[in-house]
């Protein structure tokens, strides 16, 4: 009898240590990056880059998940209500090469369309800090945050 005890009481303890973990989980951070060879600001806050190989994505530690995104898979975050990039727009920091340096500003991304039959997308965004984006930049990256899922993960 006093087994049978000690191995519910052990049960007990082993299901409530399980829920306690499973509730304390963080959500996924997803990670994503666009790069290309160059970019454009079209107007104040208009950002155009093309797409010539899909956006990568990935998670922090301990998850450790990978894939990419097509130009319309990407754009479809800024879709919608709910949890999407509309209701919560992601920062992101934007990085190029001028004179052999690495410039970099921090904004904000309020909206992103896909244009130029998905060879490229317009992002809206709204400069936070860094260096002032050019009209013209190369060696661009872009490396937006966000929690959400990407579609189809």
């Amino acid at each position: 009898m006093k087994l049978l005890q000690r191995f519910a009481s052990l049960t007990v303890a082993l299901l409530f240590c399980t829920s306690t973990l499973a509730a304390d989980a963080k959500p996924v951070g997803w990670l994503f990056v666009h790069t290309a060879k160059s970019a454009e600001m079209t107007r104040d806050k208009t950002l155009v880059m093309p797409v010539t190989r899909d956006i990568f994505a990935f998670t922090d530690r301990p998850n450790r998940l990978h894939g990419y995104l097509n130009a319309h898979e990407f754009v479809s975050m800024w879709k919608g209500k709910g949890d999407t990039f509309r209701g919560d727009p992601p920062n992101a920091v934007l990085t190029w090469v001028t004179d052999m340096t690495i410039k970099e500003a921090q904004v904000v991304v309020a909206n992103a369309t896909v244009t130029d039959d998905g060879r490229s997308i317009s992002y809206e965004v709204a400069f936070e800090a860094g260096d002032y984006l050019k009209s013209s930049m190369d060696g661009v990256s872009l490396f937006i945050e966000g929690l959400i899922p990407p579609p189809n993960y």
